[in-house]
């Protein structure tokens, strides 16, 4: 909590419970994952890939960005020439429904 490693909308939910409140929490996409952004589709040619990786759609690749963050995509489609990947978050686009349970506040 409070060090962005919960979507915000799950953050937001939790903050004011006490230990052993419940409750269930809808999240839109936008307090999730984001929406799904066709910005985050791209094709590239089989050559920059690499042809000792067996593609097969939902493969999950990964690579560094400029900044060395670890940068992940998935496989969209491929033919013997191109592979189109997809960098959002496989739940980019989709609202979320918890049940939350607050056990214990560390």
């Amino acid at each position: 909590m409070g060090v962005r490693q919960v979507i915000p909308g799950f953050e937001d939910a939790v903050v004011g419970m006490s230990p052993g409140d419940t409750k269930v929490v809808n999240i839109p996409a936008a307090e999730a994952y984001g929406e799904h952004s066709a910005e985050m589709i791209a094709e590239f040619s089989r050559a920059e890939i690499g042809d000792d990786i067996q593609l097969e759609v939902g493969l999950v690749l990964s690579a560094q960005g400029p900044d060395g963050q670890a940068l992940h995509f998935s496989v969209v489609s491929f033919t013997d020439e191109m592979v189109t990947l997809d960098g959002n978050h496989p739940l980019a686009g989709k609202d979320l429904t918890f049940d939350i349970e607050l056990v214990e506040i560390v």
